[in-house]
């Protein structure tokens, strides 16, 4: 298939092309006309979500199917009217939201929860609406980390004081989580197999304390909380609540309807002694 892919250069979207790639998909990349060519296989295209004729003009009809697997804008108009765009062309659209849309869940959500948006996913259950509506499938991944990126290197405390790391809140929340290689094989079977209107979450780990995490990183082996006040100073309150969010979430009926089979090692195992263990 040719797969029109928004956020190729990003964290995510690079695993993916890279992953699509390897199955032999066609990736067209779409960035920013004043961006960079995009460092993946295949064509680029250039589009701007803040632009929806853009976004529309791309989706040509040889596109088959188009992944958003770009980070909203945080102005529920534009974001809106960019899934609008991208839904309008007749490809299929497959749709990368997150976990956050849940809310705090103390027992394992499923795809059946009710939505209960932190603030900076406040209006993405309506984004998830539309994809659905219009015959696409979203996947919601969980905490996304591997390949030493992601957010856990964010839990490193600053300058490294004491060997310590820190997690936002406290006491330590739970995390549903994901390697950023287990995310794109699910989004690859999204892609193929998914039926339309379809949600999936991506989760590999349905609740991993931050606290183990953390200590994991830290060179003593500390995890102290970091206030969520001066959390919100470094990284913006929404963001920091995100961090502070204690979540419990299945990610199986991905494994079962779509036959998704996590591999990687798990966040705990990574921080400690894969990818990001030359980095702290």
């Amino acid at each position: 298939m040719k797969v029109l892919l928004l956020g190729a250069t990003g964290y995510i979207g690079s695993v993916l092309a890279e992953r699509l790639a390897e199955h032999g998909h066609e990736v067209v990349a779409l960035v920013r006309p004043k961006a960079r060519d995009a460092a993946v296989p295949g064509e680029v295209r250039h589009g701007d979500i803040h632009e929806p004729e853009t976004l529309r003009a791309a989706v040509t009809p040889d596109i088959d199917v188009v992944v958003h697997a770009a980070n909203p804008v945080g102005d529920e108009a534009v974001d809106v009217a960019a899934i609008e765009a991208l839904a309008g062309g007749g490809a299929r659209l497959v749709y990368t939201s997150g976990v956050w849309v849940l809310g705090t869940t103390t027992e394992a959500a499923g795809e059946d929860a009710p939505p209960n948006p932190i603030t900076l996913s406040g209006y993405r259950p309506r984004v998830e609406g539309l994809v659905r509506d219009a015959g696409g499938v979203v996947v919601r991944p969980g905490i996304v980390y591997g390949r030493g990126g992601g957010i856990p290197g964010l839990l490193a405390s600053p300058e490294g004081e004491d060997g310590r790391y820190v997690h936002a809140g406290g006491p330590a929340p739970t995390w549903p989580a994901v390697h950023v290689d287990d995310l794109a094989d699910l989004l690859v079977l999204a892609i193929e197999k998914a039926e339309p209107g379809s949600l999936f979450h991506g989760v590999a780990e349905e609740a991993v304390s931050v606290a183990d995490v953390a200590a994991a990183a830290g060179r003593t082996g500390k995890a102290v909380p970091w206030p969520i006040g001066e959390a919100s100073e470094v990284l913006g309150r929404p963001f920091a609540e995100g961090l502070a969010l204690s979540q419990v979430v299945s990610g199986d009926l991905a494994r079962k309807v779509l036959g998704w089979q996590p591999s990687r090692p798990g966040i705990v195992d990574d921080v400690r002694s894969g990818s990001y263990a030359s980095r702290v």
